[in-house]
């Protein structure tokens, strides 16, 4: 369904074309961050501007699969959706960042450093909607200390971020850009939320291929749990068929994701499932408690 933009929108609209700048949507669950993301690029790309989007909501992500940072750059085009940098992904190995704190801020804030490296005129960070309690209002807390943003657009259905909001009040003054929620975006279930991942996943993964990969001279990073909480051994968990993993070169970019099928201890090779084709380019596998078995169902074990 097509969402019939606010007016208070355009009036967004105005403001980021003239300041420019790095700006960070925030908002709980079910409040349409990344429709008025995908509002926003539209609506500057037909202004002329080149905008860049950081989506940083691994759960519901629409930049790349679950579980990843997404990141790319957009222009003016009678097309309007002209990609000028193929999609960067960073893989954070969780559909929530509750409990990954650290490798969730480490991967927005790469993304957000390529995101100033490209030259683009506005830069739009979309986040997940673990914002409210103590842990969530950290965490954006966290974030918006690290990424320095001109501007914080919140969507919120009453006064729910306002302990948030108030605490850059005096810095931002004027930069802290309120807005009310579309009554038609409709809630998502959790199934639809499950559903919506698993499309994702599928489509990520519709061009995988077997590949196999001697792991003797391959970092292994991160860490699998068991139902208990309790770390396994690495055999163990690269055991487990459709364990998902992110495949990094020696500069630490996640290249692509995988899924594992098969460990041969003996020899030392793990077959897993990938859209990468140059299997010699992965240097570190890092390791995450997420599964995908089929291809288009996740589960997470912890």
């Amino acid at each position: 369904m097509e969402i019939i933009p606010l007016k208070e929108w355009y009036v967004l609209l105005d403001v980021l074309e003239k300041e420019r700048g790095v700006a960070i949507i925030l908002g709980a669950t079910d409040t349409g961050k990344s429709t008025l993301a995908k509002f926003l690029i539209f609506n500057l790309c037909k202004r002329g501007l080149k905008v860049a989007l950081v989506d940083a909501d691994i759960g519901q992500s629409f930049l790349g699969p679950p579980t990843t940072i997404g990141f790319s750059v957009f222009r003016s085009d009678p097309t309007w959706e002209i990609v000028l940098l193929p999609p960067e992904i960073f893989f954070v190995g969780s559909t929530t960042p509750e409990g990954c704190f650290p490798i969730h801020l480490k991967g927005t804030k790469r993304m957000a450093d390529k995101a100033h490296s490209s030259g683009a005129d506005i830069i739009i960070i979309d986040t997940t909607g673990f914002i409210l309690g103590d842990a969530g209002r950290e965490l954006k807390k966290r974030k918006i200390d690290l990424l320095s943003p001109n501007y914080l657009i919140a969507l919120q259905k009453s006064f729910e971020i306002e302990p948030l909001l108030e605490l850059y009040q005096k810095n931002f003054h004027d930069k802290i850009i309120r807005l009310p929620l579309s009554d038609q975006v409709k809630p998502r279930s959790m199934e639809e939320r499950r559903i919506y991942r698993a499309n994702q996943f599928d489509d990520y993964f519709k061009h995988a291929t077997l590949q196999e990969l001697i792991i003797e001279h391959i970092q292994i990073e991160g860490e699998v749990l068991d139902p208990n909480g309790d770390i396994l051994p690495i055999d163990w968990a690269l055991k487990i068929n459709g364990l998902l993993i992110g495949l990094k070169d020696d500069h630490d970019e996640t290249l692509a994701l995988g899924v594992v099928r098969n460990y041969i201890r003996e020899k030392g090779m793990l077959r897993i499932s990938t859209p990468l084709r140059d299997i010699q380019e992965v240097k570190t596998i890092q390791l995450s408690s997420q599964k995908v078995i089929p291809l288009c169902e996740d589960q997470n074990f912890n």
